[in-house]
């Protein structure tokens, strides 16, 4: 189903119709600051497991939480140092990943052979109203046919994954330019990826 919402002032009822599936444990697509994104609830064991499956990826491999805030994201997280704190709430919400130690709030499911969690507030209403919406971070990994190759019109994304994605939200054609992200679970901050976001404050 594909479900066009605007992208600049979602609508509060067309995003209740993405939390109703959400919350029966299904997965939808929605768009970021930077590509697509293949979502569900964190805390579904079947919903994460159908996003790898979907995916082809081991269990192991990390995903990100989209969240709507810091105070959000800091449950899920072992706690933000004071230092730290003041780049990332200068840098979000924007299009970076920040990897931080994980706290035992994460759900079992995505604590497995893991210490770390990926954390993302991006700049993009859609997403942002959803997960205040929801009330919860949505794990998320980016619709992508291989690495590299990111699916970014709706109308193709829900033609190659109708079987297998319940709703997919129209939020317009994007751009290929994925999330930076950087590893702050360490004692010096690691660039994993370079991406759309700047990595000249580091």
């Amino acid at each position: 189903m594909l479900l066009p919402i605007d992208p600049l002032e979602p609508e509060h009822w067309l995003l209740a119709q993405v939390v109703k599936v959400l919350q029966r444990g299904g997965i939808a697509v929605v768009p970021t600051d930077t590509v697509y994104g293949v979502v569900c609830d964190v805390g579904n064991e079947h919903a994460v497991e159908r996003i790898y499956r979907l995916k082809g990826m081991s269990s192991r491999k990390l995903l990100s939480l989209i969240c709507s805030d810091l105070t959000m994201a800091a449950r899920y997280t072992k706690g933000i140092p004071n230092t730290l704190f003041r780049i990332v709430r200068r840098k979000l919400p924007g299009p970076y990943t920040f990897i931080l130690p994980a706290s035992k709030d994460l759900p079992r499911v995505m604590r497995k052979n893991r210490e770390t969690v990926g954390i993302r507030v991006p700049d993009c209403p859609i997403a942002l109203r959803l997960v205040e919406q929801y009330g919860m971070p949505l794990l998320s990994t980016s619709v992508a046919t291989a690495p590299g190759n990111w699916l970014l019109d709706p109308a193709e994304i829900e033609q190659e994954y109708r079987h297998d994605i319940d709703i997919v939200v129209d939020g317009g054609v994007l751009f290929a330019n994925p999330s930076t992200v950087i590893d702050f679970s360490g004692i010096d901050p690691v660039v994993v990826r370079e991406g759309k976001g700047p990595v000249d404050f580091l």
